[in-house]
């Protein structure tokens, strides 16, 4: 990379895109998005959810049409609307922890961690928002982990948010 890429790209600091929020719904998630309000407070957000579609099996299209064929379309469109109602669901926390807060939900285009960064290019975050769900070990390694990979392949700041680990057996306990 040369010097004059960095002059011709502003800094990811000095951006004023929102703070890029994932949210999948969970404790961890929810966490996430209280601390960032708390870190980044007056900013704006745009909380994402990302769903994964259904219809793209093709594994499956050699059972022909039938009574007992699943409707994919149907499950995809019932994916995309429990997506949007996620995204709002942590749009709503955002917005009750003092942040400006839109929510969207997008299809998934695999793996995951790439549409979280691509929708982050899409809409100039400043910064890009997770919880980690803190596997460790050999699980890990198997399931792989969307935050590490939105770490390693984002040129934007990105920040995960660890849970305490009392956290689980008294969330409520840590409500904003």
């Amino acid at each position: 990379m040369t010097s004059s890429e960095h002059v011709d790209r502003p800094s990811p600091v000095h951006r004023d895109g929102p703070v890029l929020i994932g949210y999948d719904g969970s404790e961890h998630a929810k966490n996430a998005i209280r601390s960032a309000a708390r870190l980044l407070t007056a900013r704006d957000a745009l909380v994402v959810t990302v769903w994964q579609p259904t219809s793209d099996v093709g594994a499956f299209a050699w059972y022909g049409a039938g009574p007992n064929v699943v409707n994919f379309a149907e499950l995809d469109r019932a994916g995309a609307e429990a997506g949007g109602r996620v995204a709002e669901e942590g749009a709503q926390i955002a917005r009750e922890a003092g942040l400006r807060a839109e929510s969207i939900a997008i299809e998934a285009t695999p793996p995951v961690w790439k549409t979280i960064v691509e929708t982050a290019d899409l809409h100039d975050a400043a910064a890009i928002v997770m919880g980690s769900r803190g596997l460790t070990g050999l699980r890990s390694m198997l399931l792989g982990s969307v935050s590490s990979a939105v770490v390693h392949h984002s040129e934007r700041p990105t920040l995960v948010i660890h849970q305490d680990e009392d956290y689980d057996d008294h969330p409520e306990d840590h409500a904003a």
